[in-house]
């Protein structure tokens, strides 16, 4: 039944194709439903090994100019200016089908599928820089960057062409896949003309050519071009236009004649109209217009007369064909579309730009083939005015106009930045070659004139910038387009402008790909000697900018290699910005580790990442007094370890403790004190002399790092002096034994023995309890004596430093020997060691006074006060009015105490 109606169906159509076309049975043309293009599915189905897997590596090769190239496609020659810009992007993996369609199922489904697919590329480009660091292997890493960027572009490709149609999650990944489409386009700039201006420095190809004058129109312009710089880095700029506009053929032009029709019958439906009313048939809806009366090539301009409407359509299609093949560099399968469509007069109107070029001509005998066409002056008289001629189609003229220099006629059908600039960029090389060729003395006639409207003034490439950024398509392409900014300044060799420009994208805000480009960019320039010293400073804030993009993203290694690449004085500001926020004591051993492997300074980027969150959020200790441990604190005290995996920075790490320590003191968080004191290892003083006496041979410390040993030891002497009166006063308080309830009048005699047994119990816990006192007692007072006798010059109080010399300390940097300073970040530590004493001096007295008087040793509480008032130790100094005041109203009660046990004031009996 299916076949039956299929049978219908095509019937149908068939009728419908004969009553469209001309009577006689005969369908003149493809049928219909072979004339519509080949719907996009078609090629999404294709292998993605055929798509991906079978192109060549590019290599950019040392440049072989030949003046056969002049206005020849990149494409047609066998031997082109660069190779590296014709042979297509390798790619590192080769995805199968299966593979692809899992991969594309799963980013379809993802709110930004081309943003997340893309991500690989930033740590490629990390692999490929690594791989390749030593000058010589410059292109290889250009190559590759090129290849990783063209793999992607295809894989986005492929999966926009599988996404519905204004998909809301693809609008980015649009984005992304012209930035990345830019970006692939700009390697491969940079890697042809930098090659170039390379070789050319190394060979001096700009000084005068000796050997045999040139005989044809190839020679002179091959002369032209290895004697000319500015010639050659022209013609690649054009070879590279047209390679990308290869690359993007088949993406942009699905207009193709050979999706509409197999014949080779220049215009079949007029030849037919023609033979039919020739015969006296009468066509079917033929309509009241006259068409043309001959077939020959001129006869719709000459006669003035349309073609057929289905001829004049594939005629339409068939010049914009033509033209992309040329825009493309491809002139060869331009000619063989127009032999296929049966316009064999046009693919040879195509051939008349080529350079004569008569390798015979002193040695008749030996004939070599000629190629060329030797009366292209004629061709190009011709040709001009085709591309003047205001009735031959618009792309027709710009075909004619790309290939004789006729700069208005091609500028028509340009609609976009690169397709300008390769409108301008042929024009200019063809005045170029059009006045050595006119200047040559290797004709044997007279050439024909030039036309009158050909310019006279030749163009350079910033005359062509200026006049392609006239025009208004590319003003608004400008804005929306940084890489054609990136890409101007690089064909212009303008390094300065290329980075000023980049540092107004800075302030403006910058993709995270564009970023990525512009940083390996400036790494390259770097690498081949184009950055001056004036310029590392605009190079060093691009550098900047990508660091912090690599922090945002949090990936480790890309932190670390494009750190290692900013001068020395911020590699430590901004790896130490990164380490702030890792807590994991894992990632923290990897970050540290991959630092060190790229050469960074991790002592110096450890002490300062613990600096920075030591005074992160820091008010005044003074007056923010919270006895409770916050986040704050914890997330402080845990950044000491990273001072803690290398034990030649213990020194650094005792430092920093002692710091915060200093500010826990002064907000009186003695607790939280506590905890960061028992982070230190017990072994620290141990390790230090230890490292010390490796580094030196000797065991006795410098006197900054001796006062860093010895302010530890000072905090240390006081929390054991506070832990050891928490452990007297809650002795005292809360473990004295309870006397036993004695029973009621009247009780038992049960009751009473109960009693007694309790009482004797008591009074041997009593006992104990007072001689656990005693020993906490002497064990309390000795550690708080220690306190306010702390030797050689008493408590936070440095030794062996003048005035503390600004509060500097400095210790031998094991692994340089070098001394460097400690404390060059802590110019209030004196005055936090001043105030620490006068806080905790008093408090330590009192507490001992407390003790003292509590156990009922009067005679050592008042002779407290002649320690305070040594001028030895001078700790009288440290009391303020207030504290002093309190000190001596507890001795005066001290005092009575002694005077009602028959005791003069100072504990002595009387007599």
């Amino acid at each position: 039944m299916s076949g039956v109606q299929n049978a219908l169906l095509e019937d149908s159509l068939a009728r419908l194709d004969a009553a469209l076309g001309s009577p006689g049975g005969g369908v003149m043309r493809t049928p219909r439903a072979a004339r519509r293009p080949h719907p996009t599915g078609s090629k999404v189905g294709l292998d993605v090994i055929s798509m991906l897997g079978e192109e060549q590596s590019p290599s950019f090769s040392a440049p072989a100019v030949h003046a056969s190239h002049i206005g020849m496609s990149m494409m047609d020659s066998p031997s082109m200016i660069m190779e590296d810009v014709t042979a297509p992007p390798i790619h590192a993996t080769l995805l199968g089908d299966a593979t692809l369609d899992v991969t594309s199922a799963a980013l379809l489904a993802d709110d930004d599928p081309g943003v997340r697919a893309t991500q690989v590329l930033f740590s490629e480009f990390i692999n490929i820089m690594v791989a390749n660091p030593s000058e010589s292997q410059v292109w290889q890493e250009l190559e590759q960057y090129q290849s990783v960027c063209a793999q992607q572009v295809e894989v986005l490709a492929k999966l926009l062409r599988k996404a519905p149609r204004h998909h809301a999650n693809f609008t980015r990944t649009q984005q992304v896949y012209q930035q990345l489409l830019s970006e692939r386009n700009t390697w491969r700039l940079l890697g042809s003309l930098y090659m170039e201006r390379m070789g050319e420095e190394e060979n001096d190809k700009d000084s005068p050519m000796t050997g045999e004058e040139p005989t044809t129109d190839l020679t002179v312009v091959t002369r032209l071009y290895d004697t000319n710089r500015t010639i050659r880095e022209a013609q690649i700029v054009i070879d590279w236009l047209e390679k990308n506009a290869a690359d993007d053929f088949d993406r942009k032009f699905y207009d193709r004649v050979e999706y509409f029709g197999d014949t080779h019958i220049g215009w079949e439906n007029t030849l037919k109209s023609l033979k039919s009313e020739s015969s006296g048939v009468s066509i079917p809806f033929r309509g009241t217009r006259a068409l043309v009366t001959s077939l020959d090539p001129d006869a719709p301009v000459r006669q003035g007369r349309p073609l057929h409407d289905l001829d004049h359509e594939d005629e339409m299609r068939l010049m914009r064909c033509v033209f992309a093949y040329v825009r493309s560099g491809q002139v060869a399968a331009a000619e063989e579309l127009c032999v296929k469509a049966g316009h064999h007069w046009r693919a040879a109107t195509l051939e008349g730009w080529k350079l004569h070029h008569d390798p015979n001509p002193l040695d008749p005998s030996q004939r070599n083939p000629i190629s060329g066409n030797p009366y292209r002056d004629v061709w190009k008289a011709v040709a001009w005015r085709a591309a003047s001629d205001e009735r031959l189609p618009q792309y027709e003229r710009a075909i004619y106009g790309a290939l004789c220099g006729h700069l208005q006629a091609v500028l028509g059908v340009c609609h976009e930045w690169q397709d300008v600039l390769w409108a301008y960029s042929r024009t200019m090389v063809d005045q170029w070659v059009e006045e050595q060729l006119r200047g040559a003395a290797t004709h044997l006639r007279p050439l024909h004139p030039l036309p009158k409207d050909f310019p006279e003034e030749k163009l350079s490439m910033k005359a062509v910038f200026e006049a392609v950024e006239q025009r208004p398509e590319v003003q608004q392409q400008r804005r929306n387009n940084p890489y054609h900014l990136l890409q101007k300044y690089i064909i212009l060799d303008d390094v300065e402008s290329l980075l000023r420009e980049a540092h107004v994208w800075l302030n403006d805000g910058l993709a995270p790909h564009l970023l990525r480009c512009l940083t390996h960019v400036v790494l390259f320039l770097r690498k081949i000697g184009r950055i001056s010293q004036q310029q590392e400073s605009l190079c060093t804030d691009i550098l900047e900018a990508c660091v912090k993009e690599s922090i945002e993203r949090g990936d480790v290694e890309q932190v670390a290699w494009y750190t290692s690449v900013l001068p020395v004085w911020l590699q430590v500001e901004w790896y130490a910005r990164f380490l702030h926020n890792i807590t994991d004591d894992h990632h923290r051993r990897h970050a540290l580790q991959l630092a060190a492997t790229v050469g960074l300074d991790t002592r110096a980027i450890t002490s300062t990442v613990v600096t920075n969150i030591r005074l992160s959020g820091s008010r005044d200790p003074e007056s923010e007094v919270v006895s409770e441990t916050t986040g704050d604190d914890r997330v402080k005290i845990s950044a000491i370890d990273w001072l803690l995996y290398d034990p030649k920075q213990r020194i650094e790490a005792l430092r920093q403790a002692n710091a915060l320590m200093r500010t826990l003191l002064i907000s009186r968080k003695i607790g939280t004190a506590k905890i960061l004191f028992k982070k230190i290892p017990s072994d620290s003083v141990n390790v230090i002399i230890q490292e010390h006496e490796m580094e030196t041979g000797s065991r006795d410390l410098s006197p900054h790092a001796d006062n860093i040993v010895r302010e530890y030891l000072c905090i240390r002497t006081f929390l054991d002096a506070q832990d050891s009166f928490t452990d007297w006063f809650d002795h005292y308080h809360q473990k004295r034994p309870q006397p036993p309830k004695k029973p009621a009048a009247g009780s038992n005699f049960s009751q009473q023995v109960a009693y007694e047994q309790a009482e004797q119990q008591h009074k041997g816990e009593l006992d104990r309890w007072k001689h656990t006192l005693s020993l906490i007692t002497k064990t309390a007072c000795d550690r708080l004596y220690n306190v306010l006798l702390f030797p050689e010059g008493g408590w936070l109080v440095d030794s062996g430093l003048d005035d503390q010399e600004g509060d500097t300390s400095t210790v031998k940097d094991t692994s340089s020997s070098r001394e460097m300073r400690l404390d060059n970040q802590e110019p209030d530590r004196a005055q936090q060691m001043s105030v620490l004493r006068s806080i905790f001096i008093p408090q330590v007295t009192s507490l001992l006074q407390n003790i003292l008087h509590s156990t009922e040793n009067y005679k050592e509480s008042v002779r407290l006060a002649d320690i305070i008032a040594s001028e030895q130790h001078q700790l009288y100094k440290a009391f303020g009015s207030c504290e002093l005041q309190r000190f001596l109203m507890k001795l005066q009660e001290t005092s009575r105490e002694l005077l009602d046990r028959n005791c003069d004031a100072l504990g002595y009996p009387l007599q």
